[in-house]
């Protein structure tokens, strides 16, 4: 049986649920207040957003810094209010997606990679890379694929 006060948490807690937004509800909120405040030539105080919003810093830091990352917003530094903050400036240009291609197959070719002996190869032991066939092998090879 739950006691008044267990009862008045429970309430607390699950009416607070509706008024938690979405982590893009929120990201749209924000590029909406920015877009409307950079239109009129001025930009958004972080600090003051945050007390509008409702939110802590942390938590609008974290969507702040996705948005810029995005290149959706800009961010100077200022003083405000003798403490130091950002304005926030809507970015009308969005940065296009980078795309990295990393090509791993002249390392997977390397014979060392699938030998059983990795582990005790080293030089001047009984495995020993400067004596290896394999290895050898494969030098020649490159340095073949190389001269022609």
């Amino acid at each position: 049986m739950l006691g008044l006060c267990e009862l008045y948490l429970l309430r607390k807690v699950l009416s607070l649920g509706s008024q938690i937004p979405s982590k893009e509800g929120l990201e749209e909120r924000i590029l909406e207040i920015v877009r409307e405040a950079s239109k009129k030539g001025s930009g958004v105080v972080q600090s003051e957003l945050w007390h509008a919003l409702g939110i802590d810093s942390r938590e609008g830091s974290k969507v702040v810094a996705r948005l810029i990352r995005r290149g959706l917003l800009m961010r100077e530094a200022i003083i405000y209010k003798g403490k130091k903050t950002y304005k926030l400036h809507y970015s009308d240009s969005v940065r296009a997606p980078v795309s990295i291609s990393v090509n791993l197959n002249p390392v997977i070719e390397v014979p060392c990679f699938s030998c059983r002996q990795i582990g005790r190869c080293g030089i001047g032991g009984y495995y020993d890379p400067t004596k290896c066939p394999l290895l050898t092998r494969y030098i020649a090879q490159l340095a073949f694929r190389g001269f022609s």
